[in-house]
């Protein structure tokens, strides 16, 4: 009696460690498969502070606010006098404000020069667009505006 009594317990205890077992496998098997939903159903969800390449009408408006910028900066006669000719890429990340990186193709009088250009914008700032311009072959110029 001890015996089956015993064997009955042993069996109990398997029994319970067996779904024991398939409830933790399956627990971590929906843990995952939620995870990876969340991943794939956000891919263009920009990381906080991280950076975003910009196409389609983000890219337009990139080139626009660098347009705005170049025009206030020539209206303040703080230079530099350049067009654009060719947005070739962009892109955003949120810092204290908002940094725009552009890869251009900018023309001075008859000459086009691949630059790239960055815009902080903090507008709460009083002057508070910073542009940069790095054209290979000329030095590093940085103009501030209002917004």
């Amino acid at each position: 009696l001890f015996a089956q009594r015993t064997h009955n317990l042993q069996f109990s205890k398997d029994k319970t460690n067996k779904y024991a077992m398939v409830s933790m496998k399956l627990f971590v098997f929906v843990l995952l498969s939620c995870v990876i939903a969340t991943v794939y159903a956000m891919p263009n969800e920009q990381l906080l502070g991280g950076e975003s390449q910009l196409s389609g009408a983000d890219l337009k408006e990139a080139e626009s606010e660098l347009q705005e910028s170049l025009t206030k900066l020539k209206g303040l006669g703080e230079g530099p006098d350049f067009k654009i000719s060719k947005v070739n890429s962009a892109s955003r990340q949120v810092v204290s404000g908002t940094l725009l990186k552009l890869d251009v193709d900018l023309q001075a009088g008859n000459e086009i020069k691949k630059c790239l250009v960055e815009i902080w914008s903090q507008p709460w700032l009083e002057n508070g667009i910073q542009v940069t311009f790095n054209c290979p072959g000329g030095e590093k110029i940085v103009r501030k505006h209002s917004a």
